[in-house]
């Protein structure tokens, strides 16, 4: 249950969007979803399984291209096997790593957000 709010609050602040919704945001020719398709397998495009199909979370998206630390979260993510449904959380939720901010506010400082990643992935207790 507390999972399912949390992904409704994703939804409802940066969206899931659809294949088509991506290939509009990106600003590429309507009915490319192979395209979309390549980018995802590629880790070039986090998408997770919602219902069945892929959604691709919005905040990823800024000015008509993919944020460029994207795809080095998702290499990051496979090397420490954390699924992409654990990546967009741990990117959404408040983090000790940040100050009880979210790691998605630091986007744009991907040094700092890739080192805090390998951190609470590979954490010992």
């Amino acid at each position: 249950m507390r999972a399912e709010i949390l992904w409704r609050n994703i939804e409802t602040t940066w969206g899931l969007l659809t294949t088509d919704e991506v290939l509009e945001v990106l600003k590429m020719p309507a009915g490319e979803t192979g395209s979309v398709e390549k980018m995802r397998k590629n880790g070039e495009i986090l998408a997770v399984r919602r219902g069945g199909v892929y959604v691709f979370p919005g905040f990823q998206f800024v000015a008509g291209h993919v944020e460029p630390v994207i795809a080095q979260l998702i290499a990051l993510a496979v090397e420490v096997r954390w699924s992409p449904e654990v990546l967009v959380i741990w990117l959404c939720s408040p983090s000790g790593y940040f100050g009880g901010d979210r790691p998605i506010n630091h986007l744009r400082d991907p040094n700092e957000l890739l080192a805090k990643a390998r951190n609470e992935a590979t954490v010992e207790w």
